[in-house]
């Protein structure tokens, strides 16, 4: 690494030993905690309503890993319809009979299919069985009356996705479009006649163009710009003559305009100080939201598409808010998700005439109903060059000195947002600080903010967290000899290069399925990202080009083992198809080799993530054990079993 990059390490040099001792027991035990229910997959949470709006599908993991499951809209027992053995990507009801579109991989390869079934289950079929080996397939959107529906295939080509369009009853399909280059698929208008097509130049920076079904044209620019503009479709009006879209044309957040597909004429909608996350019609096109991120907290919108008048809905439960999901046929029916960090993420379906809402599905084992969960205090913490990181504290009672967590999001290029964790209750619960930052190259703070970290991983990011644990030093009643660094992916690589460039910096970290070697991460990247390239290489640099090459040697872990002294955790997915298992593997050897404490698990049939119960079990186990043994001093404590 190389100098300029490195944060301070302060003496002494040898890492500080917990006391010997027990660690404390928390009031309500961590396997009430993982019995929290998932209703959501890699993808979030996704929702559906049938034709008929009597039933409402739905994502759980009640039967071990994440399915879809079916209920009655009007209450009842819900039923289990599939059974995959993966994550499922997608999930949608035909709007005019009894059949539903679900896709899922197999085993976190990140090569799904589309399943095409009914509402029971019954005789699931691939539609895209005759993909050839390393392809996938992705829903995009049923027609109207049901008879076909789109999707986004790599048949041809496994760098590109193009769009399908699948006729149900004959079972062919023709292509509609052909990807290429930095060319991407967004949004489609609903008579499927007119595309979006977006081109990603990088995280900040971007283009959109209009295909017309049929033409023999090439895309048209939608967005002729000077400099870096980031352009995002949010929905195509229900005539779909207008696009409603982001951008942060000559400002730092994304505000919500409309053009006029006609004349290209382009007008504001929204412009709020920070930025617009979505913007949708209903699906009976009588409804029109926009949900606004600010500083980590959706904010909802919801109008009557015609008036444009505020429609009122029944308030959600204390410190929460509602993020719309789907909406049944006729805009009966909302399917909203409870966003909030003191309890788990749950669907609602609000009934809009009637002011209703209720729950879905109760994600919350018995044992934790009623407990009083933390809420996170929103802080903004001055860095070493003085820009605030902002971050979530999540603080238990009493006067301290605590032991403390730092939970680095994945990405890079996303942002942690006030979200429920199970196991940062459980940590708080038995005494930690949580903080959860947001640090420079973070999404939703401005587009100059996400571009700090743009060629330095490991360099000015970590700076951040190293502020991070000072300011918790001496504002949060935190002790400094006891903050540990965990994450997973991204938040992974910042474990690990805490522990290699800011070697005696922290007590302990804890790498989920985390980047140990930058050059082959990108070279390893699924093909089927191509055209995200350049956007890829401006962030995590290019390996053809050798200054780039040395640059990501210069900030890869891997390198740099040798530094490390203190206690380190490590998580893997053996089927991980981003961070691949020998990004573990090689960190794990090494430090073994070189006696340093080094507990590393193994997760089988597993990609990038937790698609099973069990997993996410065993994972959150090893890391309690590991806080009690590092943090604590329980020597008798195994970490992994």
């Amino acid at each position: 690494m190389t100098p300029a990059a490195a944060a301070p390490a302060p003496a002494p040099a040898e890492p500080s030993a917990p006391a010997a001792g027990h660690a404390p027991k928390a009031p309500i035990a961590l396997e009430e905690y993982l019995n929290i229910r998932r209703v959501g997959s890699r993808s979030g949470i996704l929702l559906s309503f049938s034709h008929d709006e009597k039933l409402v599908a739905y994502l759980s993991d009640e039967g071990g890993r994440t399915d879809v499951w079916v209920q009655p809209v009007g209450g009842g027992a819900g039923r289990q319809i599939s059974h995959v053995k993966g994550f499922i990507q997608g999930l949608a009801f035909s709007p005019t009979r009894d059949q539903l579109i679900y896709t899922s991989d197999t085993g976190g390869d990140e090569l799904p299919h589309v399943f095409l079934t009914d509402s029971t289950g019954a005789s699931p079929k691939d539609l895209t069985a005759d993909l050839p080996a390393g392809r996938r397939a992705d829903f995009i959107d049923w027609a109207t009356d049901g008879k076909t529906l789109l999707l986004a295939s790599s048949a041809r080509d496994e760098r590109y996705l193009d769009l399908y369009e699948y006729d149900v009853a004959t079972g062919r399909s023709q292509r509609l479009w052909e990807a290429s280059g930095k060319l991407g698929l967004a949004t489609v208008a609903r008579d499927h006649r007119r595309f979006i097509i977006t081109e990603t130049l990088s995280d900040t920076d971007s283009n959109m163009y209009l295909v017309e079904r049929g033409a023999k044209t090439k895309p048209v620019l939608l967005t002729p710009h000077r400099g870096e503009v980031a352009y995002g479709p949010a929905d195509l009006s229900v005539d779909g003559k207008t696009l409603y879209f982001t951008s942060d044309e000559g400002r730092e957040f994304a505000g919500l305009m409309a053009m006029n597909l006609g004349d290209r004429a382009a007008k504001p909608v929204a412009q709020p100080e920070w930025d617009v996350d979505a913007a949708q019609f209903s699906q009976g096109g009588r409804y029109f939201w926009v949900v606004t991120n600010a500083d980590g907290q959706p904010q909802l919108d919801f109008r009557d598409a015609r008036s444009r008048s505020a429609v009122a809905l029944p308030a959600p439960p204390a410190g929460g808010a509602w993020v719309p999901l789907a909406t049944s046929p006729h805009d009966r029916y909302i399917g909203v998700r409870l966003q909030s960090d003191a309890a788990p993420a749950t669907p609602y379906l609000i009934e809009v005439a009637t002011g209703t809402a209720r729950k879905i599905i109760d994600p919350l084992p018995e044992a934790l109903h009623g407990r009083e969960m933390a809420v996170g205090q929103i802080v903004h913490i001055p860095s070493f060059d003085g820009k605030p990181v902002p971050a979530f504290l999540l603080k238990p009672p009493g006067a301290g000195p605590f032991p403390a967590i730092i939970d680095v999001h994945g990405g890079p290029t996303s942002q942690s947002r006030r979200d429920f964790g199970g196991f940062r209750q459980y940590l708080v619960s038995k005494g930690f600080v949580v903080l959860v930052p947001n640090v420079r190259g973070s999404t939703g703070y401005g587009k100059s903010y996400t571009k700090l970290d743009n060629h330095d991983f490991g360099g000015g990011p970590l700076k951040d967290v190293v502020a991070c644990k000072q300011w918790l030093a001496a504002h949060a009643s935190v002790d400094a000899r006891r903050v540990v660094v965990m994450g997973g992916s991204y938040g992974g690589y910042m474990a690990l290069a805490a522990a290699t460039f800011t070697p005696t910096e922290f007590a302990a970290v804890v790498d989920l399925f985390g980047v140990s070697d930058l050059k082959s991460l990108v070279e390893g990247f699924p093909a089927y990202w191509m055209s995200d390239a350049e956007s890829i290489y401006r962030k995590f640099g290019d390996p053809k080009n050798p200054a780039d090459a040395q640059y990501q040697h210069d900030r890869s872990p891997l390198y740099f083992l040798d530094k490390v002294v203190r206690p380190i955790l490590v998580v893997q997915g053996d089927h991980d198809a981003r961070v691949k298992k020998d990004q573990s593997d090689r960190v794990v050897q090494v430090l073994e080799q070189r006696n340093v404490p080094v507990h590393y698990l193994v997760l089988k049939d597993e990609g990038h993530g937790f698609s099973r119960a069990e997993s996410i079990a065993s994972t959150y186990k090893a890391v309690d054990r590991f806080l009690d043994r590092y943090i604590f001093g329980d020597q008798g404590v195994v970490v992994v079993e």
